[in-house]
């Protein structure tokens, strides 16, 4: 008689916890819940959450791979704050990034993707219209970038591009606290590429990409001002 195999399963990991708790604590950073600099207090957010603070623990470690969480030893978790250099970092990083992307997606796109970065275009002016500071108006410019970048089918400076994106979205959070000359200016910038990479002219794209994340990056600088004052 054969004998009976024992068969040994490993456990099954269930992160849709960590997932969620992921997702709310990085929320809560974007959109200004906690500040800058602020202390990110393990016990606190467990407490609130109504969970234990392994998780939350996991949670930071993560969010400090983003680049969104500073951990210091024996003080804790803070907020990532930028400086003029790191501002100075990562948009000059973006801009070689995305002007290279560009001219490939000049060259490669199509018109269902020309369609969809119309789309939300269109998006960003009604949400500028009525509430030029939400999460949402944050998301769609970064998805709108995010789309030049997957149109130059590049995998390599796709990933790049991405391993930043979430302290792209908390600076882009950070430019929506100064404001345009005009509520549609965001829809102008963004539309104008568009127009732009419809007929294939990289250069006026080139031209009008770099304008656009050169004037981000003063008002990223504005902020920071304005941020350090409301700290003296």
């Amino acid at each position: 008689m054969t004998a009976k195999r024992k068969t040994t399963f490993l456990p099954l990991e269930d992160n849709s916890l960590k997932t969620l708790v992921e997702q709310q604590v990085r929320e809560a950073i974007i959109s200004g819940a906690y500040q800058p600099g602020e202390r990110l207090v393990e016990r606190d957010i467990a407490t609130q959450l109504g969970i234990s603070r392994g998780p939350v623990r996991e949670v930071l470690s993560a969010l400090e791979k983003e680049g969104l969480v500073v951990s210091i030893q024996r003080r804790g978790s803070y907020v990532a704050k930028f400086s003029a250099t790191d501002i100075d970092e990562i948009y000059s990083l973006r801009l070689l990034l995305e002007v290279t992307a560009l001219h490939r997606a000049v060259e490669r796109i199509t018109e269902t993707e020309i369609a969809r970065m119309q789309e939300i275009v269109d998006a960003l002016g009604s949400l500028a219209q009525e509430q030029p500071t939400s999460s949402e108006t944050i998301k769609q410019d970064l998805l709108f970038h995010e789309a030049i970048c997957q149109a130059a089918e590049h995998r390599r400076l796709y990933d790049m591009w991405n391993s930043m994106r979430w302290q792209t979205q908390l600076l882009i959070a950070l430019t929506a606290k100064t404001h345009y000359a005009r509520p549609d200016e965001s829809k102008t910038y963004h539309e104008a590429i568009v127009q732009a990479i419809r007929t294939r002219d990289g250069i006026a794209a080139e031209k009008l990409l770099t304008e656009h994340i050169r004037d981000a990056q003063r008002r990223a600088l504005q902020a920071l001002s304005l941020q350090d004052q409301d700290l003296q």
